[in-house]
């Protein structure tokens, strides 16, 4: 299984529920063909760069999943069926991205810990003698 992210701009004339409808569509169709979800970023309505089909919104979604090779095909024929999405893009993610989140997560892991013990109070009676 390779590891995949496909991100999809849905009409922003839907309603809230037939947005989260589309979205988890989307996510059940991804399962369904034995794909499985890593990762779900809803990034809400935007603002487009450039009008689409007459639309200056759109609702971002963003999936990352592990699945056969032939998913990414499935899904581009699913979107290009699904007149509400309105732009989609699935690429193969590198694993070199992988590792440097992977750097990245930790570092600011790290950064929060030290912040935290920069921010602890000490006091002169609760040091402890050296002798």
């Amino acid at each position: 299984m390779k590891l995949y992210e496909t991100t999809i701009v849905i009409d922003s004339t839907l309603k809230a529920d037939e947005v989260r409808s589309q979205n988890d569509k989307i996510v059940n169709f991804i399962s369904n063909h034995g794909g499985n979800i890593v990762k779900v970023d809803d990034w809400g309505k935007r603002r487009l760069a450039y009008e689409i089909k007459k639309k200056q919104y759109g609702f971002y979604l963003q999936v990352r999943f592990a699945g056969p090779e032939a998913l990414p095909l499935l899904l581009e024929r699913e979107y290009r069926l699904n007149e509400s999405v309105l732009r989609h893009l699935t690429v193969k993610v590198d694993p070199l991205v992988i590792k440097e989140e992977q750097k990245a997560k930790k570092a600011a892991e790290v950064e929060s810990v030290s912040e935290a013990w920069d921010e602890v109070p000490v006091d002169a009676e609760d040091e402890v003698p050296l002798s």
